[in-house]
């Protein structure tokens, strides 16, 4: 089966995100100004919002036919997000450096729209 709608928006996002971490990495400098990391933030919590909406009904994981790789993708998003998240939260030395600064906000985005998918994944729509 393939992904429906609101798990191709939750890609799309998370492809977004995973572009602005390996830029960071790769460069060692901040892909998008600050002000881009908020709004990375805001689409992830509005796709959250849409997927809630946009897919009603009861759970189905007996009916579970979606690829393997949808669910890794949503583990791997929802993790490594909340673990980009949390390490400049932990690390106050971390804190003033912009690229770790970017990587934070880029990871809360990138855990929203992990759970996003997963949640779009396992909800069975109207």
């Amino acid at each position: 089966m393939n992904p429906s709608r609101p798990e191709w928006a939750s890609l799309l996002v998370i492809l977004v995100d995973a572009i602005v971490i390996v830029s960071g990495f790769v460069t060692g400098s901040p892909l998008l100004p600050r002000a881009a990391n908020v709004v990375l933030v805001v689409v992830s919590i509005a796709l959250m919002l849409v997927v809630r909406i946009m897919v009603k009904g009861g759970f189905s994981f007996r009916g579970l036919a979606r690829p393997a790789w949808v669910g890794v993708v949503a583990a791997v998003a929802f993790f490594g997000g909340a673990l980009l998240f949390a390490i400049p939260l932990l690390n106050v030395q971390m804190q003033n450096d912009p690229v770790m600064n970017q990587r934070g906000w880029v990871g809360l985005a990138l855990g929203l729209a992990g759970g996003a998918l997963a949640y779009a994944a396992i909800r069975r729509p109207e």
